[in-house]
């Protein structure tokens, strides 16, 4: 298990902490797995990091499947 640190909009990172959003389509640059400890930290584009963070354990991850319309390079991360 590792930690990986992601930023996240204000509008998302609303709805993870609401729980109305549990994935994450991502550029696939981490090697996330399954067990992996998910950092998302609240970002404002035009004053940065605003201090609010939420933790979530992966348990999803789908890669490598261009036939669905996920483009090579990037991944779901459910949580």
């Amino acid at each position: 298990m590792k930690q990986v640190r992601k930023k996240i909009l204000p509008q998302y990172f609303k709805e993870v902490c609401a729980e109305n959003k549990r994935f994450e389509l991502r550029k696939d640059e981490d090697n996330v797995q399954i067990d992996d400890e998910l950092i998302l930290e609240e970002w404002e584009p035009d004053t940065g990091y605003t201090g609010n963070i939420t933790l979530r354990t992966v348990t999803y991850v789908l890669r490598n499947v261009p036939e669905y319309g996920l483009m090579e390079g990037y991944c779901i991360i459910g949580f």
